[in-house]
């Protein structure tokens, strides 16, 4: 299975790295395509937009900064919401507040897709070895 992953901070680049040592597939995606190196050295693809990964990978997970990046990258220009429908997922592990995640969920569901919010709760030694605390919920995806 691949998986899309949008964000790659501290938390998420580390994420993302456990996903790829533990035999997925990972198509990775950055406003700083640098930050995507290491990961592609471990074997992730670099999708070119937000939309481009979604297009590629059943679920996609996001991790973002902040509420406006995390809008950004659903709602701009080659965003998630040209690509997201039936069939496809999106995990949102971003850190924002309730209002823009039930944003994102009604623009997701309105275009067929499934959403989870799934923040999270450590740092960046626990995404490292892979022992964050997750809080899910929403669609059966």
């Amino acid at each position: 299975m691949e998986v899309g992953f949008l964000g790659l901070g501290i938390m998420g680049k580390a994420m993302a790295a456990n996903l790829l040592r533990h035999g997925f597939r990972v198509t990775v995606w950055n406003r700083t395509l640098s930050k995507c190196d290491e990961l592609v050295a471990m074997g992730a693809a670099v999708g070119d937009t937000p939309a481009s990964v979604v297009a590629k990978c059943k679920y996609t997970i996001a991790m973002l900064s902040d509420p406006s990046a995390a809008l950004s990258v659903v709602f701009d220009k080659d965003g998630v919401l040209e690509q997201i429908g039936e069939g496809k997922g999106y995990v949102d592990m971003s850190t924002v507040d309730a209002a823009t995640s039930c944003k994102i969920s009604e623009a997701v569901k309105q275009k067929g897709g499934a959403f989870v919010e799934a923040p999270v709760s450590g740092s960046k030694k626990p995404a490292e070895d892979g022992q964050l605390v997750i809080l899910a919920a929403g669609d059966k995806v």
